[in-house]
C-alpha cells in the first residue's frame, strides 16, 4: 500500500482476549485496519464514534450482550446499517441462520476458524463494501448534481421571466414614447399655422405708418411679435426633438473641430459673440451623423455663450481629450453655472435651471442633445458651480 496507510478498517469483536489476537493474527495485511472490541457495548461505543468500517467481524456468543442482539442495535443507526457483518460463532449455523440474517448478518464463519476461508471472506466483502461505498458516494454525487441542476433550471426560469417582464414593460415604454413623440409632433406641425398667422399680422401693425397706429398699439404688437417669435423656436425645437426620435442616422467620416467651426459661424449670424472669447483646441477624425452632431455643437456652444455673456470676460474652451480607446468631448465656459443637486433635471424636456427673466430659453435644447448622443451609443455628463461656469462632457461610440 502507498505510504502503508491502511485503506480499509475493520472491527473485530470477540469477548476472548485470544480469539481477538487469533483474528489479529490471521488478517495481519498493511490494506487493512483492525480494531478490537472485547463485547458488543463496546463496539457500539467505537461505532458511536467512528462509522468508517469496512466490514464487523462479530462473535455470536458473547455475556450481557450476544451477537445478534449487538447487529440489531448497529442497523438500528442509519450511518452504520451499510457496514457488513460477518458472524463468529461455534453454535449450530443451520439451527440460527434465519435468526442470524434477520439480525443483519451477511454472512457466517464457523469456529474454529479456517484461515484461508476466513481470509477469502473478509477480502470479499471488504472489496464489496468498498464498491457499496462509491455507489453511495457516487449517488451523492449525482443527487447534489441534479439538486444544483434544478436549481439552475430554476434560476434560469426565474431570469426568463424577468427579462420577458422587463421586455413587455419596455415595449410599452417604446409605444408610450414613441405616442408621446408622434403627438408632439402633429401639435406642434398644427401650432405653426395659426402662429404663423399671429407673427403675420403683428408684422402688419408694425409696419402700418405711424399716423395710423399709435405709441400703445405699437407696443403691444412688438409684444406679441416677441412672443410668437419665442413660441415659435419652442414649437421648431419640439419638432426637431420629436423628428430625432425616428430619425436614423447615417455615419461619416469627418473632423469634429472643423464642425465646430462651422457651429460656432452659424451661431454667431444669431447671437453676438461680442467679447466672447471662443477656444477650440484640435480634436480627431469621426464616424458619425455630421448633421445631427452639429446640432448638439449649436446647443452647448449657444448655451455656453448665452450664460456666460452677463461675465466680464467670457471665455469657452472647446476640445477633447483620449481616455483608453475613446475621446471625451467638452466644452467648458465661465458662466452662471448652476447647483448640482438640480442635476437630474438638466437633460429632461422643458427642464430650465434659471428663470426666464435671467437667461431665455425653451427647455428642449439639452434634450435635444442627449437624444443625439445616445443615437450615436454615446453618454452625456456635466459639471458645474453656480457663479463659477459649466463643463459638459460627452462620449461617441465610433
Amino acid at each position: 500500500m502507498e505510504n502503508n496507510i491502511p485503506k480499509f478498517k475493520i472491527l473485530l469483536v470477540d469477548d476472548r482476549s485470544e480469539n481477538l489476537l487469533a483474528l489479529e493474527a490471521i488478517l495481519q495485511n498493511e490494506s487493512y485496519a483492525l480494531v478490537k472490541a472485547n463485547s458488543g457495548k463496546e463496539a457500539l461505543s467505537i461505532l458511536l464514534k467512528d462509522h468508517d468500517f469496512h466490514l464487523i467481524l462479530l462473535d455470536v456468543l458473547m455475556p450481557v450482550m450476544n451477537g445478534f442482539e449487538t447487529a440489531e442495535l448497529i442497523y438500528n443507526r442509519e450511518k452504520l446499517a451499510n457496514i457488513p457483518i460477518i458472524f463468529l460463532t461455534a453454535m449450530d449455523i443451520e439451527g440460527n441462520i434465519y435468526k442470524g440474517y434477520q439480525a443483519g448478518a451477511v454472512d457466517y464463519i464457523r469456529k474454529p476458524i479456517t484461515p484461508d476461508l476466513l481470509k477469502v471472506k473478509v477480502k470479499s466483502f471488504v472489496e464489496l463494501s468498498e464498491k457499496t461505498r462509491e455507489l453511495v458516494r457516487q449517488d451523492e454525487k449525482l443527487r447534489m448534481a441534479n439538486q444544483k441542476l434544478e436549481l439552475e433550471i430554476a434560476e434560469r426560469k426565474r431570469s426568463e421571466a424577468e427579462i420577458k417582464s422587463l421586455n413587455e414593460n419596455l415595449q410599452i415604454r417604446l409605444e408610450q414614447v414613441q405616442s408621446l413623440d408622434s403627438f408632439n409632433y402633429s401639435i406642434s406641425h398644427d401650432l405653426m399655422t395659426p402662429l404663423n398667422s399671429i407673427i403675420a399680422l403683428s408684422g402688419l401693425l408694425q409696419n402700418l405708418p405711424s399716423d395710423k397706429i399709435d405709441s400703445e398699439v405699437l407696443e403691444i404688437a412688438n409684444q406679441i411679435m416677441n412672443s410668437s417669435e419665442r413660441m415659435t423656436k419652442l414649437i421648431k425645437n419640439l419638432l426637431h426633438f420629436s423628428r430625432q426620435a425616428h430619425s436614423e442616422i447615417s455615419r461619416t467620416e469627418f473632423n469634429m473641430k472643423d464642425l465646430v467651426n462651422e457651429a460656432v459661424q452659424d451661431i454667431a449670424f444669431s447671437i453676438p459673440l461680442g467679447k466672447t472669447e471662443v477656444i477650440i483646441h484640435d480634436m480627431p477624425m469621426v464616424q458619425g451623423d455630421n448633421t445631427m452632431l452639429k446640432q448638439v455643437w449649436i446647443n452647448l456652444i449657444s448655451n455656453a455663450v448665452k450664460y456666460s455673456q452677463k461675465k466680464d470676460n467670457p471665455r469657452i474652451e472647446i476640445g477633447a481629450r483620449q481616455e483608453q480607446s475613446k475621446f471625451v468631448y467638452f466644452i467648458k465656459d465661465n458662466g452662471a453655472g448652476f447647483d448640482m443637486k438640480n442635476y437630474n433635471k438638466l437633460f429632461g424636456i422643458f427642464q430650465r435651471l434659471h428663470s426666464e427673466k435671467e437667461f431665455s430659453g425653451t427647455g428642449v435644447g439639452l434634450a435635444l442633445v442627449k437624444r443625439i448622443i445616445e443615437k450615436h451609443n454615446g453618454k452625456i455628463w456635466a459639471e458645474s458651480d453656480p457663479g463659477i461656469g459649466s463643463n459638459f462632457y460627452f462620449t461617441l461610440n465610433n
